[in-house]
């Protein structure tokens, strides 16, 4: 039972993850060295 669980936990590990990009432009008001813009889908603006 071991060897499965650390089998399926390699497996998990190697699998690559999507990361989606999302447009929506910089604010002019972003803090020097960030951009930070509207989440519409959380309707919270966030930084980069």
């Amino acid at each position: 039972m071991r060897k499965l669980i650390l089998a399926l936990g390699l497996l998990a590990m190697t699998i690559p993850t999507v990361a989606n990009a999302h447009g929506g432009g910089c604010r002019k008001s972003s803090p020097p060295g960030q951009c930070c813009h509207m989440d519409n889908s959380a309707g919270v603006v966030h930084c980069h």
